[in-house]
């Protein structure tokens, strides 16, 4: 990279640092930190509220017309510790969605 190539991205860096809300900055900060916190905990530990999440896919499983069948497969799917503990350690299960569609 030349020296006005560079002297130009950093002219370019600045400019866009100057318009970017400090605030908004430091909560894209804290969010960043708060998803590598939880990308680096063990399976046993959330990084959220179970009660909440529970109420969640509680909702979202009445929600469905299908007489049970996903939440009854869902539940099957839980009881595979070691699938969902696999998905932490294995670098090919990250951030890819596992399963077959039910």
């Amino acid at each position: 990279m030349s020296s006005d190539a560079k002297a130009e991205l950093l002219r370019q860096i600045r400019t866009i640092r100057r318009r970017i809300d400090p605030d908004v900055l430091a909560r894209a900060q804290k969010a960043a930190e708060a998803a590598e916190a939880a990308r680096t905990l063990p399976p046993d530990q959330v990084p959220y509220d179970k009660d909440a999440a529970r109420d969640v896919v509680a909702s979202f499983l009445q929600s469905r017309n299908d007489g049970g069948r996903f939440a009854m497969a869902l539940m099957e799917n839980l009881r595979k510790p070691e699938a969902a503990a696999k998905a932490y350690t294995d670098p090919r299960h990250i951030g890819k969605p596992g399963g077959k569609r039910v």
